[in-house]
C-alpha cells in the first residue's frame, strides 16, 4: 500500500512546528524499545503542543474521587459550563479517559482540549486520572476507570446527570480503556447501561507490534512504542495467549450487547487496521457503529495539524457524537 500525508494537514503541522520554534521538517523522535523513561520524556513534545490550546472561559472545574478496589482514591475532574451546571433538568455526561500509551498522560495535560470540547458541546466531561503502567499494571488502570464510571453512575442525580445518558469517551490508550470499560459494564450488569462509547484512534490490540516498513516514515506512535506500552501494562506478556479482553479489547470474542459506538482513526496510524476490524466486528454483533477513517493523517493528527481541514472535520464529528449521547 502507498502512504502519503494529506497536503493540507502536512502544511498545518509545519505551521505548528514553526509556532513552537522547531524546524518545520523536524523528524519524529524514535525511542528505544522497552524504554519507558525515554518514551515519557518524549511525551513532553505533546505537552508543548497541547499547551498551544487557548484558555477557555466559563468552564467550572471540580475535583472528586472514586474509591478503587484496592482502596486507592481515583481523582476525577469535572469540567462543566456554568449554564449546564445550573440546569434544572438532568443532563448527559462523558466519562473522559485521556491518552498516553498506557504509560503517561493526565487530565491536566489534556485540560485545555477538554475544556474546548465542553464549551463546544455543553456536555459535562468527567476526566479520570487513572494510574498508569508500569507502576500500575493491568488490571489497575481499567479498574480505576470502571470505579470512576460506577461513582458517576451512582452520584449522577446529585450531580444533575442522567445516568441513562453517560458515555465513555477516550483518546488513544484512553480509547482502549473506554472500550474495556464498556465490556466490563456489560459483563457486570451496570444498569442503566452505558449509553455510548466514543473511541478516538483507540489502542485496542496488544498483538500489533509487527512493523509495516512502508508506513514507518509517517508514524508518530511507532510499533516499538506500542511494544513498550503494552508490555509495561502486561508485565512483558504482550502478544501471549493469556491476555484478557479487559486489557486489550480487540481480544474480546463476544461483542454483543455493547452500546452505540463512534470510532475514528487516520490511515497513517498504526491503529488503523485494529480499529477498523473492531468497528466491523461491533457492527456484525449488532451495535450501531459510526466509523470514520481519515486519509493521510497519523496518530495525534488533531494536535499537530491544529488548523487543518481534516482536524476540524474530525473535531466536528467527535463533538456531534458527544452531543448525541
Amino acid at each position: 500500500m502507498t502512504y502519503k500525508f494529506d497536503p493540507d494537514y502536512q502544511a498545518c503541522a509545519r505551521q505548528t512546528f514553526e509556532e513552537l520554534g522547531f524546524p518545520p521538517d523536524r523528524p519524529t523522535p524514535r525511542f528505544p524499545k522497552g524504554d519507558v523513561k525515554a518514551r515519557r520524556e518524549g511525551a513532553s513534545f505533546a505537552k508543548v503542543i497541547l499547551a498551544l490550546e487557548p484558555e477557555v472561559p466559563g468552564i467550572v472545574k471540580t475535583r472528586y474521587t472514586a474509591l478503587a478496589k484496592d482502596g486507592y482514591e481515583v481523582p476525577i475532574f469535572a469540567y462543566r459550563t456554568e449554564t449546564e451546571q445550573k440546569s434544572a433538568t438532568l443532563q448527559p455526561a462523558a466519562l473522559y479517559l485521556h491518552g498516553g500509551g498506557m504509560i503517561f498522560g493526565s487530565s491536566e495535560v489534556f485540560e485545555q482540549a477538554t475544556k474546548s470540547d465542553v464549551a463546544a458541546t455543553s456536555v459535562a466531561h468527567f476526566s479520570v486520572d487513572y494510574r498508569v503502567a508500569p507502576e500500575a499494571r493491568h488490571p489497575t488502570p481499567v479498574e480505576d476507570c470502571y470505579a470512576a464510571l460506577v461513582w458517576l453512575h451512582s452520584q449522577a442525580k446529585d450531580l444533575g446527570i442522567d445516568n441513562s445518558r453517560i458515555a465513555v469517551v477516550g483518546l488513544s490508550a484512553g480509547g482502549g480503556l473506554a472500550a474495556a470499560v464498556s465490556l466490563m459494564a456489560r459483563d457486570r450488569g451496570l444498569n442503566p447501561p452505558i449509553a455510548k462509547q466514543i473511541l478516538q484512534c483507540p489502542m485496542l490490540d496488544d498483538r500489533n507490534i509487527k512493523p509495516d516498513e512502508a508506513l514507518a516514515p509517517f508514524m508518530t506512535w511507532s510499533w516499538d512504542d506500542n511494544w513498550t506500552g503494552w508490555n509495561a501494562l502486561l508485565e512483558g506478556k504482550a502478544g501471549s495467549s493469556s491476555i484478557s479482553a479487559y486489557a486489550a479489547p480487540a481480544r474480546a470474542e463476544n461483542l454483543g450487547g455493547l452500546p452505540a459506538t463512534y470510532i475514528d482513526v487516520g490511515t497513517l496510524d498504526i491503529f488503523a487496521k485494529e480499529d477498523e476490524d473492531f468497528a466491523l466486528r461491533l457492527k456484525k454483533a449488532g451495535a450501531e457503529v459510526e466509523w470514520h477513517l481519515y486519509q493521510g493523517v497519523p496518530h495525534g493528527f488533531e494536535f499537530r495539524g491544529r488548523q487543518s481541514k481534516i482536524m476540524h472535520k474530525a473535531q466536528s464529528n467527535r463533538r456531534a457524537a458527544v452531543q448525541n449521547i
